[in-house]
């Protein structure tokens, strides 16, 4: 019975299982290690279990283990399928006054944001892997790579704002807004200007 209820999160959730998900499914934990001890389970963190048979999603697995980070920058942009730069190290938004333990561990660059700016734009959406995570919306990730410090690329800015423009569910209002806020609206003009 509790195999069956495993086989069917781990269906549901291609392949990958949470602690979470199986207290959630009152299923008893202990059965975790026996599988993992069987070779039928694989853990690839605490916490998180994968079908030893499919791909291991690290999007997934980082958001489950820092739940307060949102995929950021050029992170966002490969989420959003706006460049087709992998990313090697991740890039993830943290509420300014969080500091996650053990990071450092894990190919995170961490960002801190003022509260009222960090759940801005915040959408789910599906990783290589087909889980869900949370990263920023499309309008937003503009804003982020022309704002922060150390901004993207010129070529990673270029191919984002081409891909934009390109979008037949763009929101060009909402951009604008978010451009405003981020006291990025003139360069966001200029580029779109020069595309749309």
């Amino acid at each position: 019975m509790q195999l069956d209820a495993i086989s069917e999160l781990l269906h549901a959730n291609n392949g990958q299982v949470t602690r979470r998900q199986i207290d959630q499914a009152g299923i008893d934990p202990h059965i975790l290690g026996e599988l993992t001890r069987a070779g039928k389970l694989e853990r690839v963190d605490r916490g998180v279990y994968i079908d030893p048979a499919i791909f291991e999603d690290n999007m997934y697995i980082l958001q489950y283990r820092f739940r307060k980070g949102i995929y950021f920058k050029d992170t966002a942009l490969f989420l959003h399928d706006m460049t087709d730069r992998a990313p090697g190290t991740y890039e993830m938004n943290f509420p300014q006054n969080y500091h996650p333990t053990k990071i450092n561990q894990y190919p995170v660059k961490v960002y801190r944001q003022n509260l009222a700016w960090y759940e801005l734009g915040a959408e789910l959406v599906k990783s290589p892997g087909q889980h869900l995570v949370r990263t920023y919306n499309v309008e937003r990730t503009l804003c982020d790579i022309l704002r922060t410090r150390d901004r993207s690329d010129a070529e990673t800015i270029q191919q984002a704002m081409v891909s934009f423009s390109r979008m037949k569910n763009k929101n060009l209002h909402r951009l604008s807004e978010y451009a405003d806020i981020f006291n990025v609206k003139d360069q966001i003009r200029t580029y779109m200007e020069v595309l749309l």
